[in-house]
Protein backbone atom coordinates (compact mmCIF):
# COMPACT_ATOMS: atom_id res chain seq x y z
CA UNK A 1 0.00 0.00 0.00
CA UNK A 2 1.53 3.28 -0.86
CA UNK A 3 2.11 6.16 1.57
CA UNK A 4 -0.41 8.05 -0.05
CA UNK A 5 -3.39 5.42 0.54
CA UNK A 6 -1.74 4.76 4.22
CA UNK A 7 -1.97 8.64 4.84
CA UNK A 8 -5.69 8.59 3.54
CA UNK A 9 -6.72 6.19 5.46
CA UNK A 10 -5.43 6.99 8.67
CA UNK A 11 -7.21 10.44 7.63
CA UNK A 12 -10.29 9.13 6.73
CA UNK A 13 -10.03 7.29 9.73
CA UNK A 14 -9.65 10.64 12.49
CA UNK A 15 -12.81 11.99 10.13
CA UNK A 16 -14.80 8.99 10.89
CA UNK A 17 -14.29 9.00 14.64
CA UNK A 18 -15.06 13.01 14.71
CA UNK A 19 -17.62 12.67 12.28
CA UNK A 20 -19.56 9.84 14.10
CA UNK A 21 -18.87 11.92 18.13
CA UNK A 22 -19.96 15.12 16.02
CA UNK A 23 -23.30 13.56 14.28
CA UNK A 24 -24.00 11.49 17.43
CA UNK A 25 -24.45 14.72 19.16
CA UNK A 26 -26.32 16.35 16.85
CA UNK A 27 -28.55 13.13 16.47
CA UNK A 28 -29.14 13.07 20.39
CA UNK A 29 -29.60 17.14 20.79
CA UNK A 30 -32.07 17.10 18.00
CA UNK A 31 -34.02 13.77 18.95
CA UNK A 32 -34.23 15.21 22.74
CA UNK A 33 -36.00 17.68 21.66
CA UNK A 34 -38.84 15.84 20.07
CA UNK A 35 -41.13 15.26 22.94
CA UNK A 36 -40.82 18.61 23.80
CA UNK A 37 -41.94 19.91 20.27
CA UNK A 38 -45.14 17.49 20.74
CA UNK A 39 -46.16 18.70 23.46
CA UNK A 40 -46.06 22.20 22.51
CA UNK A 41 -47.57 21.83 19.48
CA UNK A 42 -50.54 19.61 21.77
CA UNK A 43 -50.20 22.76 23.98
CA UNK A 44 -51.14 25.16 21.28
CA UNK A 45 -53.55 22.91 19.96
CA UNK A 46 -55.52 22.55 22.99
CA UNK A 47 -55.32 26.10 24.17
CA UNK A 48 -56.38 27.18 20.57
CA UNK A 49 -59.50 24.69 21.06
CA UNK A 50 -60.21 25.96 24.82
CA UNK A 51 -60.86 29.50 23.89
CA UNK A 52 -64.50 30.44 23.98
CA UNK A 53 -65.19 27.14 23.68
CA UNK A 54 -69.06 25.86 25.00
CA UNK A 55 -69.23 22.33 25.93
CA UNK A 56 -72.70 20.17 24.67
CA UNK A 57 -74.91 19.15 27.03
CA UNK A 58 -75.36 15.42 25.34
CA UNK A 59 -72.25 13.58 24.56
CA UNK A 60 -71.43 13.55 20.78
CA UNK A 61 -71.55 10.09 18.73
CA UNK A 62 -67.86 10.09 16.97
CA UNK A 63 -67.91 10.75 13.81
CA UNK A 64 -67.60 8.01 11.35
CA UNK A 65 -64.42 10.30 9.81
CA UNK A 66 -62.73 10.22 13.17
CA UNK A 67 -58.75 10.54 13.05
CA UNK A 68 -57.36 7.33 13.76
CA UNK A 69 -53.81 7.43 16.19
CA UNK A 70 -52.80 4.07 14.26
CA UNK A 71 -52.73 5.45 11.15
CA UNK A 72 -52.60 9.40 11.09
CA UNK A 73 -49.86 11.11 12.75
CA UNK A 74 -52.37 14.10 12.85
CA UNK A 75 -53.37 15.96 16.12
CA UNK A 76 -57.50 16.09 16.74
CA UNK A 77 -59.20 17.89 20.09
CA UNK A 78 -61.63 15.66 22.60
CA UNK A 79 -63.61 16.83 24.97
CA UNK A 80 -64.56 15.34 27.96
CA UNK A 81 -67.02 16.41 30.70
CA UNK A 82 -65.97 17.05 34.61
CA UNK A 83 -66.35 13.19 35.61
CA UNK A 84 -64.42 12.59 32.37
CA UNK A 85 -66.92 11.15 30.12
CA UNK A 86 -66.69 11.44 26.33
CA UNK A 87 -68.37 14.56 25.06
CA UNK A 88 -67.26 15.05 21.75
CA UNK A 89 -64.72 13.59 19.78
CA UNK A 90 -62.61 14.22 16.56
CA UNK A 91 -60.95 11.21 16.48
CA UNK A 92 -60.39 8.18 18.62
CA UNK A 93 -60.59 8.91 21.65
CA UNK A 94 -57.83 8.55 24.52
CA UNK A 95 -58.64 6.45 28.33
CA UNK A 96 -57.61 9.71 30.25
CA UNK A 97 -56.79 8.28 33.88
CA UNK A 98 -58.53 10.45 36.86
CA UNK A 99 -55.28 11.26 38.54
CA UNK A 100 -54.06 12.96 34.74
CA UNK A 101 -57.27 15.23 34.84
CA UNK A 102 -56.72 16.13 38.66
CA UNK A 103 -53.46 17.42 38.00
CA UNK A 104 -54.60 19.69 34.97
CA UNK A 105 -56.88 20.97 37.23
CA UNK A 106 -54.77 21.43 40.64
CA UNK A 107 -51.88 23.01 37.54
CA UNK A 108 -53.63 24.33 34.35
CA UNK A 109 -52.85 21.67 32.07
CA UNK A 110 -51.31 18.42 32.17
CA UNK A 111 -49.47 15.99 29.83
CA UNK A 112 -49.13 12.45 29.79
CA UNK A 113 -48.95 9.10 27.35
CA UNK A 114 -52.23 7.22 27.54
CA UNK A 115 -53.57 4.08 25.95
CA UNK A 116 -56.54 4.44 23.03
CA UNK A 117 -59.81 3.34 24.44
CA UNK A 118 -60.60 -0.25 23.16
CA UNK A 119 -57.14 -0.04 21.53
CA UNK A 120 -54.29 -2.12 23.33
CA UNK A 121 -51.21 -1.54 22.56
CA UNK A 122 -52.47 1.88 20.56
CA UNK A 123 -50.69 4.90 22.71
CA UNK A 124 -50.67 8.38 22.65
CA UNK A 125 -49.49 11.88 23.85
CA UNK A 126 -52.20 14.04 25.52
CA UNK A 127 -52.35 17.47 26.93
CA UNK A 128 -55.28 18.25 29.17
CA UNK A 129 -56.65 21.95 29.71
CA UNK A 130 -59.65 22.29 31.85
CA UNK A 131 -62.67 23.99 30.69
CA UNK A 132 -65.73 25.75 32.00
CA UNK A 133 -67.66 21.58 32.58
CA UNK A 134 -65.29 20.14 31.24
CA UNK A 135 -61.87 19.19 29.53
CA UNK A 136 -60.48 19.72 26.34
CA UNK A 137 -57.58 17.20 25.54
CA UNK A 138 -55.51 17.65 22.26
CA UNK A 139 -54.31 14.14 21.00
CA UNK A 140 -51.56 12.77 18.86
CA UNK A 141 -49.70 9.58 18.46
CA UNK A 142 -46.66 8.64 19.67
CA UNK A 143 -45.69 6.96 16.83
CA UNK A 144 -44.76 10.54 15.67
CA UNK A 145 -41.97 10.64 18.24
CA UNK A 146 -40.71 7.53 16.38
CA UNK A 147 -41.04 8.93 13.19
CA UNK A 148 -39.29 12.66 13.88
CA UNK A 149 -36.15 10.57 14.69
CA UNK A 150 -35.80 8.26 12.29
CA UNK A 151 -36.46 11.51 9.80
CA UNK A 152 -33.63 13.13 12.36
CA UNK A 153 -31.25 10.13 12.07
CA UNK A 154 -31.79 10.00 8.25
CA UNK A 155 -30.91 13.45 7.58
CA UNK A 156 -27.90 13.39 9.92
CA UNK A 157 -27.23 10.09 8.32
CA UNK A 158 -27.69 11.84 4.71
CA UNK A 159 -24.83 14.84 5.60
CA UNK A 160 -22.70 12.48 7.72
CA UNK A 161 -22.41 10.22 4.22
CA UNK A 162 -22.00 13.52 2.26
CA UNK A 163 -18.90 14.95 4.71
CA UNK A 164 -17.19 12.02 4.53
CA UNK A 165 -17.28 11.66 0.91
CA UNK A 166 -15.92 15.01 0.49
CA UNK A 167 -13.34 14.93 3.53
CA UNK A 168 -12.18 11.47 1.48
CA UNK A 169 -11.56 13.51 -1.44
CA UNK A 170 -10.12 16.54 -0.21
CA UNK A 171 -7.77 14.25 1.88
CA UNK A 172 -6.88 12.51 -1.25
CA UNK A 173 -6.19 15.65 -3.19
CA UNK A 174 -4.18 17.11 0.27
CA UNK A 175 -1.86 13.91 0.64
CA UNK A 176 -1.73 13.85 -2.79
CA UNK A 177 -0.41 17.52 -3.06
CA UNK A 178 1.60 17.06 0.05
CA UNK A 179 3.68 13.73 -1.02
CA UNK A 180 4.59 15.66 -4.40
CA UNK A 181 7.82 16.81 -3.10
CA UNK A 182 8.73 13.18 -1.82
CA UNK A 183 7.67 11.71 -5.75
CA UNK A 184 10.05 14.25 -6.70
CA UNK A 185 12.46 13.42 -4.51
CA UNK A 186 12.68 9.81 -5.21
CA UNK A 187 12.54 10.17 -8.90
CA UNK A 188 15.42 12.19 -8.81
CA UNK A 189 17.17 10.28 -6.86
CA UNK A 190 16.61 7.33 -9.01
CA UNK A 191 17.75 9.56 -11.71
CA UNK A 192 20.66 10.24 -10.19
CA UNK A 193 21.66 6.85 -9.10
CA UNK A 194 21.38 5.86 -13.13
CA UNK A 195 23.18 8.86 -14.32
CA UNK A 196 25.49 9.52 -12.01
CA UNK A 197 24.35 12.97 -12.16
CA UNK A 198 25.37 14.70 -8.65
CA UNK A 199 24.60 18.11 -9.99
CA UNK A 200 21.24 17.63 -10.31
CA UNK A 201 18.68 19.52 -7.60
CA UNK A 202 15.57 19.45 -6.21
CA UNK A 203 13.18 22.94 -6.80
CA UNK A 204 13.39 25.11 -3.78
CA UNK A 205 10.45 24.36 -2.22
CA UNK A 206 8.79 27.64 -0.51
CA UNK A 207 7.07 27.72 3.04
CA UNK A 208 8.81 26.12 6.34
CA UNK A 209 7.13 23.31 6.90
CA UNK A 210 9.10 19.37 7.03
CA UNK A 211 8.93 18.81 3.60
CA UNK A 212 10.14 22.41 2.73
CA UNK A 213 13.40 21.31 5.23
CA UNK A 214 13.55 18.10 3.86
CA UNK A 215 13.93 19.59 0.29
CA UNK A 216 17.08 21.68 1.86
CA UNK A 217 18.42 19.35 3.44
CA UNK A 218 18.64 16.46 0.32
CA UNK A 219 19.83 19.61 -1.63
CA UNK A 220 22.51 20.23 0.53
CA UNK A 221 23.67 16.56 1.00
CA UNK A 222 23.89 16.75 -2.52
CA UNK A 223 26.50 19.49 -2.31
CA UNK A 224 28.35 17.45 0.19
CA UNK A 225 28.47 14.73 -1.79
CA UNK A 226 29.17 16.38 -5.02
CA UNK A 227 31.89 18.66 -3.13
CA UNK A 228 33.27 15.11 -1.78
CA UNK A 229 33.20 12.84 -4.85
CA UNK A 230 34.89 15.68 -6.46
CA UNK A 231 37.43 16.00 -3.56
CA UNK A 232 37.70 12.12 -3.94
CA UNK A 233 38.04 12.18 -8.09
CA UNK A 234 41.37 15.06 -7.37
CA UNK A 235 42.68 13.05 -4.43
CA UNK A 236 42.33 9.71 -6.25
CA UNK A 237 44.46 11.60 -9.28
CA UNK A 238 46.84 13.51 -7.24
CA UNK A 239 47.71 10.04 -5.57
CA UNK A 240 47.76 8.48 -8.91
CA UNK A 241 50.05 11.32 -9.69
CA UNK A 242 52.84 11.06 -7.01
CA UNK A 243 52.75 7.03 -6.84
CA UNK A 244 53.51 7.48 -10.88
CA UNK A 245 57.08 8.76 -10.47
CA UNK A 246 58.74 6.40 -7.62
CA UNK A 247 57.29 3.15 -9.42
CA UNK A 248 58.98 5.24 -12.93
CA UNK A 249 62.10 4.99 -11.27
CA UNK A 250 61.64 1.49 -9.48
CA UNK A 251 60.51 0.22 -12.68
CA UNK A 252 63.62 1.87 -14.77
CA UNK A 253 66.11 0.80 -12.28
CA UNK A 254 64.90 -2.77 -12.13
CA UNK A 255 64.66 -3.21 -15.84
CA UNK A 256 68.62 -1.38 -16.15
CA UNK A 257 69.57 -4.62 -13.41
CA UNK A 258 68.26 -7.45 -15.32
CA UNK A 259 69.21 -6.08 -19.29
CA UNK A 260 72.91 -4.99 -17.88
CA UNK A 261 73.85 -7.77 -15.46
CA UNK A 262 77.49 -7.60 -16.46
CA UNK A 263 77.36 -3.69 -14.75
CA UNK A 264 79.91 -1.62 -13.30
CA UNK A 265 79.35 -2.19 -9.70
CA UNK A 266 79.38 1.75 -8.94
CA UNK A 267 75.97 1.57 -11.36
CA UNK A 268 74.69 -1.38 -10.08
CA UNK A 269 74.96 0.36 -6.39
CA UNK A 270 73.37 3.67 -7.44
CA UNK A 271 70.62 1.22 -9.11
CA UNK A 272 69.61 -0.17 -6.07
CA UNK A 273 70.21 2.52 -3.93
CA UNK A 274 67.53 4.30 -6.45
CA UNK A 275 65.31 1.42 -5.93
CA UNK A 276 65.43 1.35 -1.97
CA UNK A 277 64.91 5.53 -2.18
CA UNK A 278 61.81 5.28 -4.42
CA UNK A 279 60.52 2.23 -2.48
CA UNK A 280 60.86 4.31 0.95
CA UNK A 281 59.40 7.08 -0.44
CA UNK A 282 56.22 5.19 -1.77
CA UNK A 283 56.18 3.66 1.89
CA UNK A 284 55.74 6.85 3.39
CA UNK A 285 53.10 7.63 1.02
CA UNK A 286 51.30 5.02 1.12
CA UNK A 287 51.34 5.41 5.17
CA UNK A 288 50.11 8.75 4.65
CA UNK A 289 47.31 7.96 2.31
CA UNK A 290 46.23 5.15 4.68
CA UNK A 291 46.12 7.86 7.70
CA UNK A 292 44.20 10.29 5.68
CA UNK A 293 41.74 7.59 4.83
CA UNK A 294 41.30 6.68 8.46
CA UNK A 295 40.13 10.27 8.98
CA UNK A 296 37.99 10.19 6.40
CA UNK A 297 36.52 7.03 7.84
CA UNK A 298 35.49 9.07 11.07
CA UNK A 299 37.82 6.34 13.43
CA UNK A 300 36.78 7.41 16.91
CA UNK A 301 39.89 8.89 18.83
CA UNK A 302 40.79 7.18 22.23
CA UNK A 303 41.11 10.47 24.30
CA UNK A 304 42.84 10.46 27.23
CA UNK A 305 44.18 13.97 29.06
CA UNK A 306 47.98 14.67 27.48
CA UNK A 307 50.62 16.74 28.52
CA UNK A 308 51.28 18.97 25.12
CA UNK A 309 54.40 20.59 26.87
CA UNK A 310 55.85 17.33 27.36
CA UNK A 311 54.85 15.75 24.10
CA UNK A 312 56.93 18.81 22.52
CA UNK A 313 59.99 18.92 24.44
CA UNK A 314 60.66 15.03 23.91
CA UNK A 315 59.77 15.40 19.91
CA UNK A 316 61.85 18.80 19.81
CA UNK A 317 64.96 16.68 21.34
CA UNK A 318 64.30 13.33 19.21
CA UNK A 319 63.81 16.40 16.14
CA UNK A 320 67.67 18.01 17.14
CA UNK A 321 69.34 14.34 16.63
CA UNK A 322 67.31 13.57 13.26
CA UNK A 323 68.50 17.26 11.85
CA UNK A 324 71.73 17.51 13.84
CA UNK A 325 72.54 20.35 11.19
CA UNK A 326 69.36 22.89 12.48
CA UNK A 327 69.14 24.92 15.62
CA UNK A 328 65.50 23.75 17.30
CA UNK A 329 64.51 25.79 20.09
CA UNK A 330 61.76 24.62 22.71
CA UNK A 331 60.20 26.58 25.49
CA UNK A 332 56.79 25.39 27.15
CA UNK A 333 55.03 27.10 30.02
CA UNK A 334 53.21 25.29 32.19
CA UNK A 335 49.80 24.44 30.43
CA UNK A 336 46.44 21.88 31.44
CA UNK A 337 46.38 18.75 29.83
CA UNK A 338 44.75 18.31 26.55
CA UNK A 339 41.82 16.01 25.57
CA UNK A 340 43.22 13.48 22.98
CA UNK A 341 45.16 10.70 21.44
CA UNK A 342 49.20 11.32 22.40
CA UNK A 343 50.18 9.22 19.33
CA UNK A 344 48.30 11.35 16.92
CA UNK A 345 49.24 14.82 19.07
CA UNK A 346 52.91 13.37 18.54
CA UNK A 347 52.54 12.95 14.90
CA UNK A 348 51.17 16.64 14.37
CA UNK A 349 54.01 17.69 16.51
CA UNK A 350 56.41 16.29 14.14
CA UNK A 351 54.50 17.00 10.91
CA UNK A 352 55.24 20.92 11.79
CA UNK A 353 58.86 20.66 13.19
CA UNK A 354 59.83 18.25 10.16
CA UNK A 355 57.90 20.65 7.70
CA UNK A 356 60.07 23.92 9.79
CA UNK A 357 63.26 22.40 9.92
CA UNK A 358 63.26 21.46 6.44
CA UNK A 359 62.72 25.24 5.27
CA UNK A 360 65.07 27.00 7.92
CA UNK A 361 67.95 26.63 9.53
CA UNK A 362 66.39 27.72 13.02
CA UNK A 363 63.13 25.97 14.46
CA UNK A 364 61.46 27.67 17.35
CA UNK A 365 58.15 25.32 18.99
CA UNK A 366 56.04 27.11 21.97
CA UNK A 367 53.19 25.44 23.78
CA UNK A 368 51.53 27.93 25.76
CA UNK A 369 47.90 28.56 27.38
CA UNK A 370 45.34 30.80 25.67
CA UNK A 371 42.44 31.15 27.38
CA UNK A 372 40.07 27.59 27.10
CA UNK A 373 42.72 26.17 24.86
CA UNK A 374 46.68 25.11 24.32
CA UNK A 375 48.77 26.81 21.46
CA UNK A 376 51.62 24.95 20.22
CA UNK A 377 53.50 27.22 18.02
CA UNK A 378 56.02 26.25 15.19
CA UNK A 379 58.24 28.93 13.31
CA UNK A 380 61.10 29.12 11.24
CA UNK A 381 63.67 31.39 9.59
CA UNK A 382 63.11 29.96 5.78
CA UNK A 383 61.64 31.25 2.43
CA UNK A 384 57.96 31.97 3.91
CA UNK A 385 54.75 30.96 2.04
CA UNK A 386 54.31 32.12 -0.89
CA UNK A 387 51.40 35.29 -1.61
CA UNK A 388 47.80 33.50 -0.37
CA UNK A 389 48.77 29.98 0.54
CA UNK A 390 48.02 30.27 4.12
CA UNK A 391 45.12 28.32 3.38
CA UNK A 392 45.92 26.22 0.32
CA UNK A 393 48.82 24.36 2.01
CA UNK A 394 46.67 22.50 4.28
CA UNK A 395 45.43 21.03 1.04
CA UNK A 396 46.07 17.25 -0.24
CA UNK A 397 49.02 17.90 -2.66
CA UNK A 398 49.31 20.96 -2.84
CA UNK A 399 52.17 22.64 -4.58
CA UNK A 400 53.48 26.26 -4.13
CA UNK A 401 57.01 27.42 -4.03
CA UNK A 402 59.46 24.80 -4.63
CA UNK A 403 61.36 26.46 -1.69
CA UNK A 404 59.15 25.02 0.77
CA UNK A 405 57.44 22.01 -1.34
CA UNK A 406 60.88 20.20 -2.01
CA UNK A 407 60.07 16.79 -3.27
CA UNK A 408 57.34 15.83 -0.68
CA UNK A 409 54.22 14.19 -1.38
CA UNK A 410 52.00 17.10 0.28
CA UNK A 411 50.59 15.77 2.64
CA UNK A 412 52.01 15.82 5.83
CA UNK A 413 50.26 19.62 6.80
CA UNK A 414 46.84 18.09 5.21
CA UNK A 415 47.32 15.14 7.98
CA UNK A 416 48.24 17.84 10.73
CA UNK A 417 45.32 20.01 9.38
CA UNK A 418 43.19 16.57 9.97
CA UNK A 419 44.30 15.42 13.12
CA UNK A 420 43.70 19.20 15.05
CA UNK A 421 40.48 19.44 13.29
CA UNK A 422 39.58 15.94 14.77
CA UNK A 423 40.43 17.06 18.20
CA UNK A 424 37.95 20.04 17.84
CA UNK A 425 40.86 22.66 17.18
CA UNK A 426 42.13 25.14 14.41
CA UNK A 427 45.46 25.24 12.82
CA UNK A 428 46.74 28.68 10.88
CA UNK A 429 49.57 29.49 8.87
CA UNK A 430 51.17 33.02 8.61
CA UNK A 431 55.08 34.33 7.75
CA UNK A 432 56.78 36.09 10.65
CA UNK A 433 58.78 38.83 10.73
CA UNK A 434 61.90 36.61 10.22
CA UNK A 435 60.76 36.02 6.72
CA UNK A 436 60.14 32.07 7.62
CA UNK A 437 56.68 30.34 7.82
CA UNK A 438 54.72 30.05 11.46
CA UNK A 439 52.07 27.38 12.21
CA UNK A 440 49.67 28.06 15.13
CA UNK A 441 47.65 24.96 16.34
CA UNK A 442 45.13 25.45 19.32
CA UNK A 443 43.61 22.56 20.84
CA UNK A 444 41.02 22.42 23.78
CA UNK A 445 42.18 22.15 27.02
CA UNK A 446 40.65 18.35 29.05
Amino acid sequence: MSIRARIALFGLGVVTVALAAFCALVFALLAAGVPKNQDDALAQRATQAADGLRLPAAPQPVPPGATDPGVSGEIYVVLLDREGALLVATGLPPRVDADVLARATRDGSAAATVDVADRSGERVRVHVRPVEGGYVVAVQTTRKLREDRQGIFGLVFIYAVLAFGVAAAGIWVVAGRALRPLRSLAALTDEIGRSGDLGRRLPAARGRDVLAKLTGSFNGMLDRLQAAFAAQQRFTADASHELRTPLTSVRHNAGFLLAHPSAAPEDREAAVRDIAAESERMSRLVENLLTLARADAGQPLVRKPVDLAELAEDVCRRAGDVFAEREISCSATPVPAVSGDADSLTQLLWILVENAAKHGTHVWVAVTQRGPVAQVHVSDDGPGLPAGAEKLIFERFWRGDAARTGRGAGLGLAIAATIVRTHGGTILAANNGKGGASFVAELPLA
